[in-house]
């Protein structure tokens, strides 16, 4: 059921997950006296749960702190796809009216820096101390002392968020806000009712201040889960979302706030310990179970959980330093999504497979990864792989002493086809030349942080015990060819073939399949 937000809308129960779960979670929320304003969840595809603590409701916007941080970023990424920027521009080129006032080594500390939160400050300015200076804000922060390198200390500062707000406005001659409205909100259908507060000198407040939906929060996580496509659209580039929400730091200290300023990585006060966390990408944080998430003082937090292809958005009323919610959602909530049956049995029956494919997620393809790779000197025989989009399936093809072996994979779907394709190392010394039937499924992963791109395979000999897992890991016209099977009587993985592209490359036809 889609709603005039254009969310579709589903029960828990309708997209596997048991309602109980839901409800155990409500009934924990009200017994540990968590003050709620909304709870959003949402499950690879659709909305299964919408909750308003009255007199909050779904067409109130709420104030958001920092979650307006990775919002900003946003912002950063089009100016920088846009080419208005580069992120290791030194921030003192676009403010060169504050250069009399900035400390020796001001030129060291670039867009990168602000973005990660390592600009080489000791302490970093709130909000709230910002918000009662009527003078301009870049300058104040442009003649703060540098007490580290920049890049080498991540020191949490709202003041990093408003200069990058500021930056932007300067190279796209627009706020922050107008820039995301046109290229961004429209699209993904984040409220026309959004406003965004501003400083003394007419620019977004960057680092907090953004008024928004709890459903606004949603499209904006789910947005960075689907790698910056929505309906179909690239709205940000896929290298720009991978980037922001990696993790560019690990092991930080978010330090501890005195209401003005947040304190730096050693300093404590009054025996108040600074919490440390997973890490930071570009203005997001990276956390547990593989998540990121933005997140907001006084409890708002859009979290986004990219295996279970889940975002879950709540706002509050609640000390920064409160974890039970969120322990709630990762430890409850999350192992939970998708994972009922109902109860049913014909259902449960009819559901069982050996291993589900994934999302083809097309997105995380690099260019050009179609071709011919001459394999190096291997033990395998291989002289060649090759790889071919066929509409929404994918041919591989393995030329080695036996000759041409081809795999038809669907992505995103199990295709069957026969094949011939060489593997008595794995499987317990079975080989047929007239080919063996295989239900395959092809999907791209996650970009590591290598910058190697995966191709992963799952071939199911659907006629023998086997099922072979492959990744071909692709990266400026390399190719890394990796195998292995469930179950042998001997070796289970093959060492690893290395090819590289071949200049001149021909298509797979699909007639070679059997």
């Amino acid at each position: 059921m889609s709603a005039p937000d254009g969310l579709i809308r589903r029960r828990p129960e309708d997209h596997g997950t048991n309602p109980e779960v839901i409800l155990s979670l409500l009934d924990r929320i009200e017994a540990e006296e968590l003050e709620m304003h909304s709870l959003l969840v949402w499950h690879d595809g659709a909305l299964i749960t919408e909750a308003y603590w009255e007199p909050y409701g779904p067409d109130r916007l709420h104030m958001m702190h920092s979650i307006t941080k990775s919002v900003t970023a946003m912002a950063v990424g089009l100016a920088h796809d846009d080419g208005l920027l580069k992120l290791d521009d030194p921030v003192i080129d676009y403010f060169p009216e504050h250069r009399p006032g900035a400390p020796e080594g001001i030129e060291a500390m670039h867009v990168r820096h602000l973005l990660t939160m390592t600009s080489g400050h000791g302490r970093g300015i709130s909000g709230g101390y910002w918000r009662k200076l009527k003078t301009s804000w870049a300058e104040d922060f442009l003649r703060q002392p540098l007490v580290h390198k920049p890049g080498d200390v991540f020191v949490y500062d709202s003041a990093c968020s408003y200069m990058l707000s500021a930056i932007v406005q300067r190279v796209a001659n627009k706020t922050v806000h107008d820039y995301l409205s046109e290229r961004v909100f429209a699209h993904i259908g984040v409220s026309p009712d959004t406003r965004w507060d501003v400083s003394p000198e007419g620019v977004n407040s960057g680092g907090n201040g953004l008024w928004c939906r709890t459903s606004d929060l949603i499209r904006i996580g789910v947005l960075h889960l689907q790698d910056g496509l929505w309906d179909g659209d690239q709205i940000l580039s896929t290298g720009w979302v991978r980037a922001a929400r990696g993790m560019q730091l690990r092991d930080i200290s978010l330090g501890v706030l005195t209401g003005e300023h947040y304190l730096g990585p050693e300093e404590g006060l009054d025996g108040t310990v600074a919490e440390r966390r997973e890490g930071y990408g570009y203005q997001w944080w990276r956390g547990p179970n593989d998540s990121f998430s933005a997140n907001g003082l006084f409890g708002q937090s859009c979290i986004v959980f990219e295996r279970e292809r889940a975002v879950v958005a709540f706002t509050a009323g609640m000390d920064d330093n409160d974890r039970r919610l969120q322990k709630l959602i990762h430890n409850d909530l999350r192992p939970a999504l998708g994972q009922w049956a109902g109860g049913e049995l014909p259902r449960r029956l009819d559901a069982l497979e050996v291993m589900p494919a994934p999302n083809a997620n097309w997105n995380r393809a690099p260019d050009g990864w179609e071709g011919s790779y001459q394999a190096e000197s291997n033990d395998q025989g291989i002289v060649s792989l090759s790889l071919c989009r066929d509409g929404n399936d994918i041919l591989f093809e393995v030329t080695d002493a036996r000759g041409a072996h081809v795999i038809l994979a669907g992505c995103g779907r199990r295709v069957e086809s026969v094949t011939t394709m060489s593997g008595a190392r794995l499987h317990h010394s079975y080989e047929a030349d007239d080919g063996f039937r295989v239900s395959a499924w092809a999907a791209w992963e996650p970009v590591g942080r290598d910058g190697w791109h995966c191709l992963c395979f799952d071939w199911v000999f659907v006629e023998t015990a086997f099922r072979d897992t492959v990744r071909c890991y692709l990266k400026d016209g390399q190719l890394r060819f990796f195998r292995k099977v469930n179950v042998n009587s001997s070796i289970r993985e093959l060492p690893q073939i290395s090819a590289n592209k071949q200049a001149s490359t021909a298509s797979i036809a699909r007639e070679r399949v059997l």
